[in-house]
Formats: structure tokens, sequence, C-alpha cells
């Protein structure tokens, strides 16, 4: 499993948005080697938050975050995955990337209960309503996006939250300072603005 960078959660320095259509070469957008996702909600139900990290060749990172008034913490881990692969889709990238959630239900969810919840027209095997069924539904079509695009699957890999992972405790803390309705800088990538949400 690879490990980010330290993050020094310092923003970068403000640049004109660059069109990933006319950049120069020299401009050219790094390859996103891996994707980290996390989401959190105060209450649950209540206020929450979600954050993305995504990780370029280069060392360099893009952090994306939002917020919803009144969600659920299943409901923000899936916004922060569904952001990250619509900016892996966002860039054009060709390859393969691995995307990392410490959260069992997203990775279980979208690698093993979809295709039957599908196949039942959104129902569980107990024959009830899929929860989050909007959000599943659009996970589902990004993710069949990203795989088409790269030309794999994208490897979905839990990570188990809480346990010093720089790329999982760097989304916690965006997700939560969301949540909370806090400010926090998030690092932006030069080449990259056209990847924000």
């Amino acid at each position: 499993m690879p490990t980010p960078p330290e993050s020094s959660g310092q923003a970068t320095e403000a640049t004109t948005p660059t069109d990933a259509s006319s950049a120069s070469s020299s401009d050219a957008l790094p390859t996103v080697k891996a994707i980290y996702t996390d989401g959190a909600c105060s209450g649950n139900p209540g206020p929450g938050g979600w954050g993305t990290v995504l990780y370029f060749d280069d060392g360099s990172v893009h952090e994306l975050g939002g917020r919803a008034d009144q969600t659920t913490n299943n409901r923000m881990e899936m916004q922060a995955a569904i952001a990250g692969l619509q900016a892996l889709i966002a860039t054009g990238q060709t390859t393969p990337v691995e995307l990392f959630t410490d959260s069992e239900y997203v990775k279980k969810g979208i690698t093993q209960w979809i295709s039957g919840w599908k196949r039942r027209d959104w129902q569980t095997s107990a024959k009830k309503p899929v929860l989050n069924k909007d959000l599943w539904q659009e996970l589902d079509t990004v993710n069949q996006a990203a795989k088409q695009q790269t030309g794999a699957p994208i490897q979905w890999t839990y990570v188990r939250g809480h346990t010093g992972n720089v790329g999982n405790e760097r989304c916690d803390e965006i997700a939560r300072a969301f949540s909370q309705n806090q400010t926090i800088s998030l690092k932006q990538h030069p080449q990259a603005r056209h990847l924000n949400a």
C-alpha cells in the first residue's frame, strides 16, 4: 500500500486555473497514484463533511472537501469516494488508480454488494430497499466511468481509520473541519484547479 507524503497542512500559493486542453507540456498534470477518502458526521444524522486527497506521482497533492447540513456518516464516506473518482475522470488519466477508504460499508458495497442490489432492482437480499440508493447509483456510475477511462477496475482498498495513516488522517481532518463548519486550508495543485467540485 503506497504511503502518501507527510502533509504540512499549508495551502499552496493561489494560481490562475489552467484549462487542461490548453496546458503546455510543462504544465501537464502529473499522474494520480492514489486517492484517499473519508467522511465525518456530528450526530449521525447531523451536519457532515467529507475529505478527499489525490496523491500524484511527483509527490504533490490536491485536496477536496465538502459538507451537508443533515446527513449520515455513510453518506459522507460515499460522497468522498464519488468526488475522488469524479476528479480522477476530470484528469483524463488512462492509468489505473488505488482508492483507499476506512469505510467497510463503501468498500464492500461497491466491490461485493452492488451487483446483487442491481439484480434485485435495488433491494437487499432481505427484500428491503437499499439505503442511500441515490449515492450508490452515482458511485456505481463514476466507478464504471473511471474503469472505462483507465482500462482497469479501480482498486478499492480498506485502511483502518485513526491508525496514523497519513492519507487517511488528512482526509479525516478535512472531513471533520467541514462537518463542524470550520475553515481549513486545502492544498491545491496549480494544474488541478479544474478538478474542484
